[in-house]
């Protein structure tokens, strides 16, 4: 029996960093939230789409926005708990057994929820699950200055001989419900690396992050449509 494909939104609406980050308006009077959203709808490739939150704030925008909302209890919603009994508790409240993919509003520059979907029911075989990453070549040293992965000198490689390395942006993950539960986290020992642009790996963090955001997807995003 096929596994359906779900999207989950897990949001809180108190933000350590940003104040109030999920809910003011990030561009064209939508927020973050309400942006993923109609992201994941216009993708048109989920049986749900789920907002996981405790927040009022987020129910009502959630129904508004014609999706389904999941109550979590308020602990859970919390900066301080550990994210392996978060990410068991949120798994309770899906129903069945179907594939999830966790689609953070912090990450507004990444839309392509299609694409993201078949490479990984095309690669389910040799994959457990799929995250989003940044693949960089770049020279990095530790904090006393030495070569991480290179010898720095004269005789030093250039950048495109670097072995490549990948950075995980959080603009999702998907993976079997069930595996989820089984892992208490977000993917496994096998993921599959779906390579994303720097503009989509933006992951906003900090009020700098908003703001630098706000600035990218404006100047890009309409540029992205007219190319389509």
């Amino acid at each position: 029996m096929k596994n359906k494909t779900v999207a989950l939104v897990p949001v809180r609406e108190g933000s350590e960093r940003v104040e109030d980050k999920n809910f003011k308006p990030f561009v064209n009077d939508k927020s973050l939230l309400e942006l993923k959203i109609e992201q994941l709808k216009q993708a048109q490739c989920f049986d749900h789409i789920y907002v996981s939150s405790d927040s009022g704030k987020a129910k009502n925008i959630a129904i508004n926005k014609g999706v389904e909302f999941l109550p979590r209890a308020a602990e859970m919603c919390r900066s301080d708990i550990c994210w392996a009994d978060a990410v068991e508790h949120i798994m309770g409240t899906i129903q069945g057994n179907p594939i999830v993919m966790w689609a953070l509003t912090t990450s507004p520059l990444f839309s392509n929820f299609t694409d993201t979907v078949q490479k990984f029911l095309q690669n389910r075989k040799q994959h457990d699950s799929l995250i989003t990453v940044l693949a960089k070549k770049s020279f990095f040293l530790n904090k006393h200055g030495r070569g991480i992965n290179y010898n720095p000198g004269y005789w030093h490689p250039y950048s495109q001989e670097l072995e490549t390395y990948y950075e995980v942006t959080g603009a999702c993950y998907m993976g079997l419900k069930s595996d989820m539960v089984k892992w208490k986290y977000w993917f496994g020992i096998r993921p599959y690396l779906y390579t994303v642009s720097f503009i989509e790996s933006i992951d906003i963090d900090t009020q700098e992050d908003f703001t630098m955001a706000q600035q990218l997807y404006r100047a890009c995003i309409p540029l992205q449509q007219e190319e389509k």
